[in-house]
């Protein structure tokens, strides 16, 4: 059984599991990888922030993260947690994938990243989890074949269940403080302005201190991270849809084109030109 990741950001296989167990907590930001990620909460509880969208989790979550999607665990130390993850090779759910069923699909976020099982599918992911686990570990001839079987079954299971009408889709929380949900919707409309924590403050008439404290509480992040996340998201997106970097940056709401750069790759692991930044490697293997 694997006890550490390889070096982040790499796969070299189709696919690889992990099966986790320990209370160190999680200490990586915000990343991405090229390929994709499953990860299955067997036990314990935590967070995961996935493009901008915090998850509380519990036992038994689905967690499905598509490829260059922007994501960060958070799991407190002290508290022990097991998990399952799958790194998925993009070109193994394409090559698998026909005409009238995509497994990309599965990752792309339009119903969801996170899938909360009724309790009769959460068996079943048990067990083929397990089944896929002891026929990877397996040194008989033809285990690889199965194995892939395996693991494309459970793929189209989940596939199946997300597209019920009933699925339980987990949102994310929405704050129940009214003052942080007006912080909230104020910060996403004014992304290209220059904020600072007093202003805000004062806008919002609140002791700057309790408003950092409760924005933490209730969106599990900085104010000040949320806001470089969003600004550098929206200036993503921009670039993708042909805006230069130049612009995207300043209508993003950044004042230095190298503080950008450097947030920039920082958190996607590529600079806006597209150059890989370096990254440094995770220092409890949580990917």
């Amino acid at each position: 059984m694997e006890e550490n990741y390889e070096k982040r950001g790499y796969l070299l296989e189709d696919f690889r599991l992990f099966h986790l167990k320990d209370s160190r907590g999680t200490n990586v930001g915000h990343h991405y990888h090229e390929f994709y990620k499953l990860l299955f909460l067997l036990d314990g509880s935590g967070s995961y922030l996935v493009e901008g969208r915090h998850y509380r989790l519990t036992p038994g979550d689905l967690v499905l993260v598509g490829s260059r999607c922007v994501h960060k665990p958070q799991f407190e130390p002290g508290i022990s947690y097991e998990r399952v993850i799958l790194y998925l090779s993009p070109e193994l759910l394409r090559s698998n994938s026909t005409q009238d069923y995509s497994l990309e699909e599965i990752f792309s976020g339009r119903r969801g990243h996170v899938l909360r099982p009724t309790e009769d599918f959460r068996r079943r992911m048990l067990g083929l989890t397990a089944q896929l686990e002891a026929e990877m570990a397996s040194q008989e001839p033809g285990r690889g074949i199965l194995s892939r079987c395996t693991l494309l079954r459970m793929l189209v299971e989940i596939g199946d269940e997300l597209a019920r009408d009933d699925a339980q889709l987990h949102s994310p929380p929405v704050p129940q403080d009214g003052k942080i949900l007006d912080i909230l919707r104020y910060l996403d409309s004014h992304l290209e302005e220059e904020i600072s924590i007093d202003e805000l403050a004062r806008l919002f008439f609140i002791s700057k201190y309790h408003m950092m404290r409760r924005f933490r509480e209730e969106t599990g992040t900085s104010i000040h991270t949320y806001l470089s996340d969003k600004r550098l998201l929206l200036a993503r997106e921009l670039i993708r849809q042909g805006q230069s970097v130049t612009d995207a940056c300043f209508l993003c709401g950044f004042r230095s084109y190298s503080a950008f750069s450097r947030a920039y790759g920082k958190l996607f692991g590529v600079t806006p030109t597209g150059r890989l930044a370096m990254q440094p490697a995770s220092g409890n293997g949580e990917e």
